[in-house]
């Protein structure tokens, strides 16, 4: 009779954790694709601002450099031609961001840009990663939102170009050579951010959380 009862409770126990595991498994899938949605919400121009990385959130050695974050951007910033607008253009925040103090090594621009339907996102997004005189960045950076590329510029600037439903997100790093990490997490930190504030949360997400998840795959 003793040695039965012993011989059934680890049985019991391995057919609880099995039923936990599974439930935990199930637990985690919908919260990781929630999280892999495409934006879909309208932002008004202080959501733009929230998402848009502060001191400590953005990658290491950088901080808010001479525009501040909670500045609107304008149409040309969603576009390479001067004095342009996208078709579709909403909103947009614009700000860069010094490296170790220094407006002129390794200085980072931002740009995050609302459209209001994901094709004319899309469509800006081409125009972007067509530009003439970029090529293609053979790095190990990981995609980002639905469409990512990462190109470097012949004066050795590196951009990083992301859509993700209706919005564009447009990081260039200056004097970066065709090290697009710094562009590649800024640009997925803002997307999370983004992705935060969509679905009713703080966005608290930081570039150093981005960077370790990375090292991690």
């Amino acid at each position: 009779m003793t040695r039965s009862r012993i011989a059934v409770v680890p049985a019991v126990l391995l057919a609880a954790l099995a039923v936990t595991s599974c439930s935990s498994g199930s637990d985690d899938k919908p919260a990781k694709e929630a999280n892999e949605q495409p934006i879909s919400k309208q932002f008004n121009q202080g959501e733009i601002t929230q998402a848009i990385p502060d001191r400590g959130e953005a990658p290491a050695g950088y901080d808010p450099g001479s525009l501040g974050k909670d500045r609107p951007g304008t149409a040309d910033d969603c576009t390479h031609t001067e004095g342009g607008s996208p078709k579709g253009w909403a909103r947009a925040g614009d700000t860069n961001f010094f490296y170790n103090g220094s407006s002129r090594s390794r200085m980072m621009d931002l740009a995050v840009c609302q459209f209001d339907t994901s094709e004319n996102a899309k469509t800006a997004y081409t125009a972007w990663a067509k530009r003439e005189g970029l090529t293609p960045v053979q790095a190990k950076q990981t995609s980002v939102g639905e469409e990512s590329s990462f190109l470097v510029s012949k004066t050795g600037s590196v951009y990083a170009y992301v859509r993700s439903g209706t919005v564009n997100i447009e990081v260039k790093v200056a004097d970066a050579g065709e090290d697009a990490t710094a562009a590649h997490d800024m640009a997925a930190t803002v997307l999370k951010r983004l992705q935060q504030i969509q679905d009713g949360k703080r966005p608290t997400a930081t570039a150093a959380e981005i960077a370790a998840a990375a090292q991690k795959k």
